[in-house]
C-alpha cells in the first residue's frame, strides 16, 4: 500500500507532492507479484504468456510484454471498479498533479474528451468550444446530443494556423450565450500556442460552469516554471492530457484530471465506464504508471534539458536560408499569451516548399518523420526522449534540403483571404449525423444542410460542419481554395464537384424542445365581441379528438359588469377569466410543462402570459395581423382583444395591467409584433412610445422571411418565448375562420416556417392559438390548419 506522509510534503521533480512518487503500483504489481510467481494462465489473453503468440511478432516483442499481458483479476485490480494497484497509481498520479482526483483513460485522449463533455452537459444544453477543435470533440457533443456554440480562434495568416481564443472572445460569447452549462478550451495549441487560460476560467466560473481543457498536449506544463501554466494549476475545472505526447506513456495512455465540485466524479466514472474497453491493456497501464514517476520524480530536471534542446534546434534552424521556426517572440500576438517551446513549427515557405512537400521530403530522403504538416509548415516535437543525436540529424536534414532548393523554387503565397462567417445551424451534431444525406453538384448546394464538415489548410480551422447551411460566400472561398491549391479536407469528393447535404424533409430533429404539454381552453368571445369563436375549442375537440381531446377548459363566468365603461368592455368578466387561466397556467409551468392555450379571442393572452411570467422571464413574438397595443384611451371600439399586448407591458387600465399579480409582465425590449397589416392610428403611439418592435407583414415580403427570422434572432436577446398566434395572422384565402379577417397575410407555409425557426431556436414556454372562428369557416380550411400547426407545437421534432 502506498504510505502517506501525513506530516510533510516530499519535493520531487520540481513540485510539492504527499505520496512517494518512486512507487509504481500497477508496474509493481505484474512485475513483482503475477509475473515473478510464473503463474499458470486459465484466463484471457489466449496467448498464455507469449506462448501462444505469433513466432515472428513473438521473435520481435521480446517475452516481457507478454508475461504482464492479462485481463481484470484480483491480483491486478481492475480499472472500472480499481480497489488496489490501480486505484493507488491513480491517487499517486492525481498527488503529482496536485488534483482531487486523476482517471486512467485508456481510450486515448479521444475517449476522454467525450467524457468530459458528456459529464457537463446533457441533450439540448449548450456548450461553447472552439471552431477548431479536434474530432473527438465534435464526436462528445454527437454522443451528448449537446448543442455547440462556436468561437473563433485568432488566426495568425503570416504563419497560417490558429491559435487560442481570446479570454475577450469568450467573455463576449458567454454574454451572448447566458445559458450555456459549460466552456471547453483547447491549450496549448498543438502548435504550442497557449491562451490566457487563467483569465478564461475566471470568466467562466463568474458564471458558475465548469471550464473543461483539451490539453492533450501539456501533460508536462505542470513540472517546469517556464512552460505555459497548465489548466488544472490556472484553475480548470476538469482537464484531459494525452501522456505519450510529450513524456514516456506508450500510445493511447493518457489521464483525465478532476480539480473541482463543479463536476460530479461520481458521473465522471459512470461514463468512462460506459466509453472504456473492459478489457484494458495492462502493459499499456504500466507505462502510465511508470511515466508519471518519470515526470514526477525527474521532471523538471528531463524537462529543463528538453527545453534546452528545442531552444538550441530552433536557434540554429533560423540561421538555415530560406527555412524558418517560430518561437517565443510571438507571445503576445492575439490569442498566444505564453508559447510551449517544446513544440517546433518549421516552415520551407522561402524555398518554395510546402508543409506536405517537406515532411515527403525528410521521410523520404532523410528518414525523419515528423508529427504532421500543414500547408506551410511541419511540426516536429521535442520530447524527453530527444538528444543531441537526433536533433542533429533533423538539423542537418534541414541544412542539406536549403541548400538544394534554395533561390530555385517559387516563395509560397499568402492565404485566399478571410474565411467566411460561421454559417447557420440548422441541425446540431447528432441530428444531422442521424438524418439521411445525398449527394448533389457542389456549386448548386446554396442555401442545403451540409453533411460533411469541410476543413481548409491554411489555417485549419472548418468552414463548415455537418448541419451548417451552406451559403454563396462558402462556396466561392472553396473554389478559391480549389483554385490556389490549398488544402481541402473533408469533402468525401476529392475533386470538389460533389457534396453530400441533407435536405429539409429527411432531416431529424431529434432534441428540439423536449418538454410535455399540458392544453387550456377558453371559450371566450367577450374580448372581440364578436359570436363564433367561442366555439372554436369545442369543434376542434370534436373533429380531432387525438390532438385536443385532453384540453382542460378554463370556464367564462359572467360577473357584474360596468356598461357605461364603454372603453373597457366586460372588463370583470375577461379578468375573472384570465386570472383563472394564469393560475392554471402557472401551476403547469412550475410542474414542468409547456401550457398551449386555445382560444376563444386574444384578450386571452393577458392571462396565459400572466402565469408564465410569473415564473420565468420570457420574450413573446405576437404573431397576429392586428398590434393588439390600443389601451382604453386610445381603442376606438372598446374591445378588450385589442389590448392585451399593452396591457402586458403596464400601458392600460391599472386593474387589468394588475391581473394575477401586479405590475407589468414583459418587458418591451422583448416583443416583437410579426405580420401586422392593421394597425389603428392612435395604437401606433403606443407602440412608438413603449418601443416595440414591429415588423409588419409588408416587411416579410419585401426582405424575405428567412432575413426577417434572421433579424428577430439578433434582436431578442432573451432565451424562453412565449408564442402568441391568432389565426387572423394568416391569408383570408387559406384560413377564412376568423372574426377580424385582413386581406394578404402569411401562408401556411410560412406559418409552419416561423415556428420551426423560434422552436429551434429558443426555448418556446407557451403557445397561444386564438381566433379560430369555426362560423366563418370554408371547407374547413381553418380546422385543419389550426389543426397541423397544434400538432406541430404538440411534438416539435416532427
Amino acid at each position: 500500500m502506498i504510505s502517506f506522509l501525513r506530516t510533510k510534503f516530499i519535493k520531487q521533480g520540481g513540485k510539492m507532492t504527499k505520496l512517494n512518487q518512486y512507487q509504481t503500483p500497477i508496474f509493481s504489481t505484474l512485475k513483482d507479484v503475477y509475473a515473478k510467481r510464473d503463474i499458470i494462465p486459465f484466463h484471457v489473453p489466449g496467448h498464455k504468456r507469449g506462448k501462444g503468440m505469433d513466432k515472428e511478432f513473438y521473435e520481435f516483442m521480446g517475452p516481457n510484454p507478454f508475461s504482464i499481458d492479462v485481463t481484470i483479476f484480483k491480483m491486478v485490480d481492475g480499472l472500472h471498479n480499481p480497489k488496489s494497484c490501480i486505484k493507488e497509481a491513480q491517487e499517486l498520479a492525481a498527488d503529482a498533479y496536485g488534483v482531487k482526483k486523476t482517471f486512467f483513460a485508456v481510450n486515448g485522449t479521444s475517449g476522454a474528451i467525450q467524457a468530459m463533455i458528456m459529464s457537463v452537459v446533457k441533450p439540448g444544453e449548450k456548450i461553447l468550444v472552439p471552431r477548431n477543435v479536434h474530432k473527438s470533440v465534435s464526436g462528445g457533443i454527437i454522443l451528448s446530443g449537446s448543442v455547440p456554440v462556436y468561437m473563433n480562434p485568432e488566426v495568425d495568416d503570416e504563419l497560417g494556423i490558429a491559435h487560442g481564443v481570446r479570454p475577450e472572445v469568450v467573455e463576449n460569447m458567454l454574454k451572448q450565450h447566458p445559458d450555456t452549462k459549460a466552456v471547453l478550451i483547447i491549450n496549448p495549441t498543438y502548435y504550442g500556442a497557449a491562451t490566457d487560460i487563467k483569465k478564461i476560467a475566471d470568466i467562466v466560473h463568474s458564471y458558475d460552469i465548469p471550464l473543461i481543457v483539451d490539453e492533450a498536449h501539456g501533460a508536462h506544463l505542470h513540472f517546469h516554471e517556464e512552460l505555459p501554466i497548465s489548466a488544472i494549476d490556472a484553475g480548470a475545472d476538469i482537464c484531459c492530457q494525452s501522456t505519450h505526447k510529450i513524456i514516456g506513456a506508450m500510445t493511447q495512455m493518457s489521464m483525465l484530471h478532476v480539480n473541482s465540485t463543479r463536476v460530479d466524479v461520481n458521473r465522471i466514472q459512470q461514463i468512462l465506464s460506459i466509453l472504456h474497453t473492459t478489457s484494458p491493456s495492462y502493459p499499456l497501464m504500466a507505462s502510465l504508471d511508470c511515466a508519471r514517476r518519470q515526470i514526477a520524480t525527474e521532471g523538471r530536471e528531463l524537462l529543463t534539458r528538453t527545453l534546452k534542446l528545442a531552444r538550441d534546434l530552433r536557434a540554429e534552424v533560423n540561421k538555415i536560408p530560406g527555412i524558418f521556426s517560430f518561437g517565443k517572440e510571438i507571445v503576445g500576438r492575439y490569442g498566444i499569451h505564453d508559447f510551449d517551446e517544446t513544440k517546433l513549427s518549421i516552415s520551407a515557405r522561402e524555398l518554395g516548399l510546402t508543409g506536405f512537400e517537406l515532411e515527403t521530403l525528410l521521410v523520404d530522403d532523410y528518414n525523419i518523420q515528423v508529427e504532421l504538416s500543414d500547408f506551410y509548415n511541419v511540426l516536429g516535437l521535442i520530447t524527453l526522449g530527444d538528444d543531441e543525436v537526433s536533433t542533429g540529424k533533423l538539423l542537418d536534414a534541414l541544412k542539406d534540403i536549403s541548400k538544394r532548393f534554395f533561390g530555385k523554387g517559387k516563395k509560397i503565397g499568402e492565404s485566399v483571404g478571410k474565411m467566411p462567417t460561421i454559417p447557420e445551424s440548422i441541425l446540431i451534431p447528432r441530428e444531422a449525423f442521424y438524418s439521411e444525406n445525398n449527394k448533389i453538384k457542389f456549386l448548386e448546394s446554396e442555401g442545403k444542410i451540409c453533411a460533411e464538415m469541410i476543413m481548409a489548410y491554411p489555417p485549419g480551422i472548418p468552414v463548415i460542419y455537418p448541419g451548417e447551411r451552406i451559403t454563396r460566400d462558402i462556396i466561392t472561398y472553396i473554389q478559391n481554395l480549389k483554385a490556389a491549391k490549398l488544402h481541402v479536407q473533408g469533402m468525401e469528393d476529392p475533386e470538389l464537384e460533389y457534396i453530400k447535404v441533407i435536405d429539409e424533409e429527411d432531416a431529424v430533429y431529434l432534441y428540439t424542445e423536449k418538454m410535455k404539454n399540458k392544453m387550456f381552453a377558453v371559450p371566450m368571445n367577450l374580448g372581440a365581441n364578436k359570436a363564433g369563436i367561442e366555439f372554436g375549442p369545442e369543434v376542434l375537440e370534436e373533429y380531432f379528438p387525438d390532438t385536443f381531446g385532453e384540453m382542460t377548459y378554463i370556464d367564462i363566468e359572467k360577473q357584474r359588469e360596468n356598461f357605461n365603461e364603454w372603453s373597457l368592455k366586460y372588463k370583470n368578466t375577461i379578468l375573472n377569466t384570465c386570472e383563472k387561466l394564469a393560475t392554471a397556467v402557472n401551476e403547469a409551468v412550475r410542474d414542468g410543462y409547456r401550457p398551449i392555450t386555445i382560444g376563444g379571442d386574444h384578450s386571452i393572452a393577458l392571462g396565459s402570459i400572466s402565469g408564465v411570467a410569473l415564473e420565468k422571464e420570457v420574450g413573446v413574438v405576437w404573431i397576429d395581423a392586428h398590434g393588439d397595443m390600443n389601451t382604453d384611451e386610445t381603442t376606438m371600439s372598446g374591445n378588450i382583444h385589442g389590448m392585451p399586448l399593452a396591457l402586458l407591458q403596464g400601458a392600460g387600465d391599472r386593474d387589468l395591467v394588475n391581473c394575477f399579480y401586479e405590475g407589468a409582465k414583459i418587458d418591451s425590449k422583448n416583443v416583437v409584433i410579426l405580420g401586422a397589416r392593421d394597425l389603428d392610428v392612435k395604437e401606433r403611439d403606443v407602440i412608438e412610445e413603449l418601443g416595440v418592435k414591429v415588423i409588419p407583414y409588408d416587411e416579410v415580403v419585401h426582405k424575405g422571411l428567412d432575413n426577417v427570422l434572421d433579424e428577430i434572432r439578433d434582436y431578442l436577446k432573451i432565451d424562453n418565448i412565449h408564442i402568441s398566434f391568432d389565426v387572423d395572422s394568416v391569408d383570408p384565402e387559406f384560413a377564412p375562420g376568423v372574426s377580424t379577417p385582413v386581406r394578404n397575410g402569411f401562408t401556411p407555409e410560412e406559418m409552419f416556417k416561423t415556428f420551426r425557426f423560434l422552436f429551434k431556436n429558443y426555448s418556446i414556454t407557451s403557445v397561444d392559438i386564438v381566433e379560430y372562428n369555426p362560423v366563418n369557416d370554408k371547407n374547413e380550411k381553418t380546422m385543419n390548419f389550426v389543426n397541423d400547426l397544434t400538432e406541430f407545437v404538440l411534438n416539435p421534432n416532427v
